[in-house]
């Protein structure tokens, strides 16, 4: 057992000494012995883009921006919807127009009182184009106005209805939480991200060049949500974030004591700590859209239907999960994963891995195999075009194998997520790109497919379609719970039916944590809560 802590030790300096020379970690010395811990570092796979919750639509920044921001509302581990910073909340019978109490003597870091005029300014902040949202305007749904009825009441329009629910799990979420609209107005859309200001339990204290995120006790908290375990201020007085991309590297800095929770654990690095005493594992099953990789139903191959659906047959999801990923992952079939409300199973049995299938559709399609090159042509042209991912390039590479094996010519990219929401804006520069959303509501696929939202970095599948954007809005409008599972069910069969999407598996994150930490959950499955953390 020693020997293998001594490897992951020595393979961490290696790691750090040839592929991360630049990163120097200045976070806080431990404190002296005998005293409890109270300081937490936290190693993350990638870089928060901003901090601003209504502008990102980054996993990285909401796990930071959750400790400094408190949204109205939040969301059980039942899945229920408890109050946050509204203490109670009603909607008209068309589900149209919905009114929040909003709890008093809660301030801003800043001073700043949180009020119901500071909640109709957030939320109309939400949707100024000016702050080119990435996602907190598309959540939202189609919002029409707010406003204050007076100091603690706000009420909320809308231009059609959306279901309560809808409602509630977005303003459960980081990306709608609410901002200072003193520093928001003082630092702007551009510089407010990276000097952040909210009512949450941290506070904000630096972002230095290396990509590590401080943050501070907020010592006047005292406004907790009951979803949490304790009231008052957090356990802990500061929190730090770093940034290690290497999966290896982040979980030797648990062994190291560099870090004492590091996320998204590698394979390798299950099956050793899991084995550890001195540490432990932490699973979370993320709702939502699972791992997918879109196809551009623009792209001059992938307009086609037939193609499209060979593409389908050619891909084997579980033998993907059961040998790359070592049963780590959940092989999925269709565009939500099994842990989210209204999962469709029938999804499954759509596309059968079948190469005979695969290759009679590209017969149909015109796509004749080349004997001597082993790719098929049309009017000499190679069916070719490329995959984009970001981070995992394993899944690429075996997709990439997969599709040769019937005579399609895939190029694996692997990109930052910068890259590939860029590249997704446009038609005419992706074939395939990957992406997955946590969200423990259906309505995602309104955000993800809807033609609204072609060219925004959402909807890459680029279909535009009367039918399923009156499907979207449909079951976003319906109030009965009943109906709408039924509409849900149905928009996964359409989505599939169209082969819009090549589903790869559902994300079962595996985080690692010191084995003296108490308290530590996640919040749809991939994001670490760490108001109840302590160390004992």
């Amino acid at each position: 057992m020693k020997m293998r802590r001594w490897f992951g030790v020595l393979l961490f300096l290696c790691l750090s000494t040839l592929c991360f020379a630049p990163y120097v970690f200045s976070g806080a010395q431990a404190e002296p012995a005998g005293e409890v811990q109270k300081t937490l570092i936290v190693s993350m796979a990638g870089d928060a883009d901003t901090l601003d919750p209504h502008v990102t639509g980054a996993r990285r920044a909401y796990t930071i921006m959750m400790n400094i921001f408190d949204t109205l509302v939040f969301r059980d581990v039942d899945g229920s919807y408890k109050p946050g910073l509204a203490t109670e909340w009603s909607n008209t019978a068309d589900g149209t127009v919905f009114t929040f109490k909003l709890k008093t003597g809660v301030t801003f870091h800043d001073g700043t009182p949180f009020n119901a005029e500071a909640v109709v300014y957030n939320l109309d902040r939400i949707v100024d184009p000016a702050i080119q949202s990435r996602f907190a305007a598309n959540a939202i749904g189609p919002y029409k106005s707010s406003r204050a009825l007076d100091d603690y009441t706000v009420e909320v329009a809308y231009e059609s209805p959306i279901a309560p629910s809808v409602l509630l799990d977005a303003l459960s979420q980081a990306y709608l939480a609410m901002v200072s609209p003193t520093a928001a107005e003082k630092y702007g859309a551009d510089d407010f991200g990276r000097n952040p200001v909210g009512t949450g339990p941290f506070v904000f204290k630096e972002w230095t060049a290396q990509n590590e995120v401080t943050l501070t006790r907020n010592d006047d908290y005292d406004w907790a949500s009951p979803v949490f375990n304790h009231s008052g201020p957090a356990y802990l007085e500061q929190l730090t974030f770093i940034t290690i991309p290497e999966a290896s590297t982040r979980s030797a800095t648990l062994e190291t004591g560099e870090s004492d929770i590091a996320l998204e654990l590698g394979e390798e690095a299950i099956e050793l700590l899991d084995e550890d005493p001195d540490f432990q594992i932490v699973k979370g099953e993320v709702p939502g859209c699972p791992v997918i990789l879109w196809m551009n139903t623009e792209h001059p191959i992938l307009s086609d239907l037939r193609v499209r659906k060979a593409i389908l047959h050619s891909f084997d999801q579980d033998l993907l999960a059961r040998t790359i990923f070592r049963g780590r992952v959940l092989p999925v079939k269709g565009p939500l994963g099994p842990g989210t409300w209204a999962y469709n199973p029938g999804v499954e049995q759509m596309y059968p891995y079948d190469l005979d299938a695969a290759a009679k559709l590209l017969d149909e399609a015109g796509w004749k195999l080349n004997s001597s090159t082993g790719i098929r042509e049309k009017d000499g042209e190679p069916l070719a075009f490329d995959v984009n991912d970001i981070q995992e390039k394993r899944r690429i590479e075996f997709f990439q194998a997969q599709m040769r094996m019937v005579g399609m010519d895939v190029d694996a990219r692997a990109v930052t997520s910068d890259v590939l929401y860029a590249i997704t804006r446009e038609a005419d520069t992706y074939s395939m790109a990957s992406t997955w959303w946590a969200y423990s509501d259906p309505d995602v696929l309104r955000v993800l497919y809807h033609s609204s939202n072609v060219g925004t970095g959402f909807a890459i599948s680029r279909y535009k379609d009367p039918e399923l954007d009156k499907m979207l809005e449909d079951a976003l409008a319906e109030l009965d719970t009943s109906k709408r599972l039924k509409r849900y069910y149905e928009i996964q069969e359409f989505i599939m039916d169209m082969a819009l999407t090549v589903p790869v598996y559902a994300r079962l994150v595996h985080d690692g944590l010191k084995a003296n930490i108490t308290g530590y959950r996640n919040d749809r499955g991939q994001y670490p809560v760490l108001f109840d953390v302590q160390f004992e």
